[in-house]
């Protein structure tokens, strides 16, 4: 569990009155080409009480992803959507090989209504960059009540 003393005061309100929603403890992985930014959203995804795994390119993410699938209960990831952008191509990329996570993508909304029907796209939210601890923990606990 995470030491609450190196949370910033945003990140504590984002975490008070988070309980568990389910039984084992989901494992997020969050991928970010911004340390600092991967670094903040790992400490809010291990004070909300979850397991965190991180990559810093979508190259990585998707290393751990063919490895790790079957422990994996949620992607999170911070790399832009513009079109034939990283994460976008990186999200298509996933679908290809068959893995579909359901996906948090931390960027400026996008259109994505055009995407062929035979390659979804399993992204549950939208979260605006920088992110707000609040938001993005409550986005986190909104993925697991289905």
């Amino acid at each position: 569990m995470i030491n609450r003393h190196s949370l910033d005061d945003d990140e504590l309100e984002a975490l008070r009155d988070i309980t568990p929603l389910v039984a084992h403890r989901p494992v997020i992985l969050v991928v970010d080409d911004d340390r600092a930014a991967l670094a903040r959203l790992r400490r809010l995804v291990e004070g909300a009480g979850m397991r965190c795994v991180t990559a810093s390119s979508a190259a990585e993410a998707l290393r751990r992803i063919l490895r790790d699938e079957a422990v994996l209960d949620l992607l999170v990831s911070g790399l832009g959507l513009e079109p034939d952008g990283p994460g976008l191509a990186f999200i298509r990329e996933l679908n290809r090989t068959g893995t579909f996570l359901p996906i948090i993508v931390l960027s400026a909304p996008v259109d994505i209504r055009g995407e062929p029907q035979e390659t979804p796209l399993n992204v549950l939210d939208f979260l605006p960059k920088p992110v707000d601890p609040m938001l993005f923990v409550r986005a986190l606990c909104r993925s697991f009540q289905s």
